[in-house]
Order: structure tokens, then sequence, then C-alpha cells
């Protein structure tokens, strides 16, 4: 819950809550702090919290009665609850409560970002319905069109292999933490030829499969990772306009606005308020003890 006032102060209280879906991944990476202790702990505290906060909320996403649950390292799961069958287990058991709730199951995807068929049978074995990239790792640099290349191979590559179904991701940049690695963008005009590639592709996937009916734009805002869509000084409402060329292309004129637009702004004046009374508190303090 360290950040779920982004959720529960900010989504849930905006007046624009029903005009969008939202779903949640659990990022379990930190071992030890978010995991889960045992097979206990995860269906009588984790889920039943997700069931009664998220998947029952109107907003957020169900595919055919069925709400959408991203898992961001699945294999940690096998040391948390014991090993592969009670991962498999655990998982049966999430999908079972759900349906319980009125759902018709859970829909589960656990990240890889890779092409070892062992990881992918791995996650087969775990139970998982679907494997999704959270980004691709593209080495040496590349420019747009070797990257779009790239990202298009290694999705081919996920999909020849056949081990398990996947939901497609295409990423739009990456820089990684302090720049580290590889560095690469692809500016808004080749992401709509990306856009269009994946979305040739995704057509060619079975339309009961979730595969053939989404697909993941990385990323929304990680500034710090150096992928982002959201509007921003190089490119404006660039990459935003290419996934309204690609996806709603008959969805008709639209006016782009900004928060100072419409009188809030700019986005930190609060931020700069707080900071200067943190400041002002922090002078008086120090006058007090001279």
């Amino acid at each position: 819950m360290q950040f779920s006032s982004a959720i529960h102060d900010a989504l849930f209280k905006s007046k624009f809550v029903d005009k969008t879906k939202f779903t949640i991944m659990w990022e379990n990476q930190r071992r030890g702090k978010s995991g889960v202790a045992d097979e206990a702990d995860l269906m009588e505290n984790l889920l039943p919290f997700w069931i009664d906060n998220y998947f029952t909320h109107p907003s957020y996403l169900k595919i055919d009665n069925k709400p959408v649950l991203y898992v961001y390292r699945p294999q940690f799961l096998v040391q948390d609850l014991g090993g592969i069958e009670n991962v498999a287990k655990a998982f049966n058991l999430m999908r079972a409560a759900c349906r319980e709730k009125g759902f018709d199951g859970l829909h589960i995807l656990g990240e890889y970002r890779g092409l070892d068929p062992n990881h992918l049978e791995l996650m087969k074995q775990l139970g998982l319905d679907y494997t999704f990239a959270y980004c691709w790792n593209l080495p040496n640099n590349p420019t747009p069109e070797q990257a779009i290349q790239a990202q298009m191979d290694n999705i081919n590559k996920t999909q020849q292999l056949g081990v398990l179904p996947q939901v497609v991701t295409v990423s739009q940049a990456w820089s990684g933490w302090k720049d580290e690695g590889s560095i690469w963008k692809i500016p808004p005009s080749d992401f709509e030829t990306l856009l269009r590639k994946a979305k040739d592709f995704i057509s060619t996937l079975p339309a009961d499969e979730l595969g053939g009916k989404m697909l993941l734009l990385d990323n929304w805002n990680e500034w710090g990772e150096g992928h982002y869509l959201a509007p921003y000084r190089e490119y404006g409402f660039g990459y935003l306009d290419a996934v309204r060329t690609v996806f709603a292309e008959d969805s008709g004129p639209h006016v782009d606005l900004i928060p100072e637009d419409i009188g809030f702004g700019p986005y930190d004046a609060a931020y700069k308020a707080h900071r200067q009374q943190e400041q002002q508190s922090r002078n008086e303090a120090a006058q007090e003890l001279k």
C-alpha cells in the first residue's frame, strides 16, 4: 500500500473513474516485502483485499467476466509457496475464489521478456494463462528501425515457440535507471509503424484468447526508465496521436488539453508551495534555537 494513493485517493475519487478501465500488476520482486509468506497469506490476506478493493470495482478490467491480473515475477512464487505444484494449486484456488464471488474465473498473466523455452515451460507448469513482456530488452542502442524489427522478431519468436499463449507488448523507448545499458527511442511517427505491425500480428491470434483482444503499450509515464507515452515537451501528444490513428481512426476530431489550458497547473505548483512552506518552517525553527 506504499503508493496506494494513486488508486484509492486519485483514480477512485476522480470524476472520470467510470470512463476508464484499470488493472493491477503484482510487483512481487522485492523478496520478503512484496511476495507472500505461504498459501494462507495469499488466500486469506492478499487475494481477499484485491477482490474487495479492485476486482469488484466497476472500472476494473474484466474480460469474459474474468478479472485480469498481471504477476511481475511469477517464478519467485516457487520459493514463496514451496514448489511449482503449489504455485499451480494456488492459482487454481485463486480462480475458484473469484468464481465464488460471481466471476467466471481469473486471467493470470506472467511477465517474461526473453525467449528461453525452458523458462516459458516453467511458466506453463506454474499454471499461468499467458506470458507478457513488461518491456523488451534490445541491446546495442538500436536505431528506431532496428528497435521495431527486434521487437517484432521477439513477438514472432515467442509465438513460434508455442509454449504459452502471449499478450503482445510494444515498447516506445528505454534508458534504464541512470541511463545504464542500451538506450534507444522510437519517435511517434515510427511508433505508429510499430503499432500497425503489432495490430496486424494480433489479428492472427485466436479470437478467444486475450492475445487476440488486447495489446499492451509500454509505458504510460515511467520517466525514470525512459519509456513513456504521456504528453511531454519533446513530442507533445505525438505518441497518443499515433495510438489514436492506428486504433481509433474513425473517432473524429479532438482537442488536446493540458492542465494549464483549463486553469490547473503548472503541475508542480502545489509541490513547490509545499517545499517553500517546509523551508520557511525550518528557518523559523532555526531562529528559535539561536
